[in-house]
């Protein structure tokens, strides 16, 4: 079991024993099975998928961008790949924890870990290397003084022109957020080429700061529009996307598309293919896989991906056809549209 579990959590199982007798808060464990080394008071996870394996057991188990008060009196950090994402982590950290607490980081070599100490905020004590071992690395720091945290204070924003609005669309983003603080290229050129629906129901896969769905809201504002995302700070972004521009709608946090999804109208996404600092394309190939099941009638899919993907294939298999709207030298916009006798074949 141990060999499946990430490289940090196996070297945390290993050096378990460090952390005896310390009421532990975890942040954003992606393996529940360290819980059986470890005295775990609670978890606070910005993941959405490690937050549904942790609540299958007991316990405080925590999904949010704020972290939870609990009895911990430590903190045992799986370090995100984004460093202003462990800044916010830190300091979030240092406002629930007592003046003393150990923080503990542990996270892959190539995660930046080696050189995290740098950053670290002053509210911390200097980070000390505790160990390694299976290509990673645990460092310790502590709260050096306790201090107040507000979400608010890391909140970044941006304008979009958009055309036939008289207001630019407002972009809001936090730590973590896909294309932090800005917008990608990818989803830039998809903009291009949406059309402007009127009415439906419309979902904004891996949402990010919600760009996409706000862009066809604002066009339309009858879309009934859902935005879903994996993180929290995505979701969190969204919402602040959303009240800055007067709109609403639904926020779901998901890995994927659950079968209890609704079926919409209009899909619309730039596919994530990465999990932490891993290339990984389970999420983008079981979305193509998945998604015709959660479209209406004559259904559409309107997808940005970068050209190397494997996307084209699959959209073949599910959709039978598809068409490729627009490309440049790195990304591709493509459309498939679900057909009824293919729903029916289903």
């Amino acid at each position: 079991m141990k060999n499946r579990l990430q490289a940090p959590s196996q070297l945390i199982i290993r050096h378990a024993d460090r952390f005896a007798g310390q009421p532990l808060l975890l942040v954003n464990a992606p393996d529940p099975e360290v819980a059986a080394e470890l005295d775990v008071q609670a978890t606070w996870n910005l993941h959405a998928g490690y937050a549904k394996r942790w609540q299958r057991g007991s316990g405080l188990h925590h999904f949010g961008e704020l972290p939870p008060h609990s009895e911990a009196t430590a903190a045992l950090v799986w370090l995100p790949k984004e460093k202003p994402l462990t800044d916010y982590i830190v300091r979030a950290l240092a406002s629930v924890l007592p003046t003393g607490s150990t923080i503990w980081l542990v996270g892959e070599n190539r995660s930046g870990i080696k050189s995290i100490h740098k950053v670290l905020p002053d509210c911390l004590e200097p980070a000390q290397k505790i160990t390694s071992g299976n290509h990673s690395l645990l460092i310790a720091t502590a709260v050096k003084q306790q201090t107040t945290f507000a979400l608010e204070s890391f909140l970044t924003s941006c304008e979009l022109p958009q055309p036939g609005q008289e207001e630019p669309l407002h972009l809001a983003s936090y730590p973590g957020v896909f294309a932090f603080p800005s917008i990608d290229a990818g989803s830039a050129m998809l903009l291009q080429h949406l059309p402007q629906w009127q009415r439906g129901k419309l979902l904004d896969f891996a949402c990010g700061h919600g760009v996409l769905g706000a862009w066809l809201n604002r066009a339309g504002p009858e879309l009934d529009v859902s935005y879903l995302d994996v993180s929290c700070m995505a979701l969190a972004a969204t919402r602040k996307t959303l009240e800055q521009n007067g709109l609403t709608g639904t926020l779901l946090a998901e890995e994927g598309l659950p079968s209890n999804l609704p079926r919409y109208d209009y899909v619309v996404s730039h596919p994530p293919f990465h999990t932490g600092l891993a290339t990984d394309y389970k999420i983008g190939e079981q979305f193509l896989r998945d998604v015709h099941q959660h479209l209406t009638l004559s259904g559409e899919l309107w997808l940005v991906a970068n050209r190397f993907l494997p996307w084209p294939e699959l959209l073949e298999k599910t959709f039978g056809t598809y068409d490729r709207i627009a490309e440049d030298n790195r990304f591709a916009v493509y459309r498939a549209r679900l057909k009824s006798r293919d729903r029916k074949r289903r």
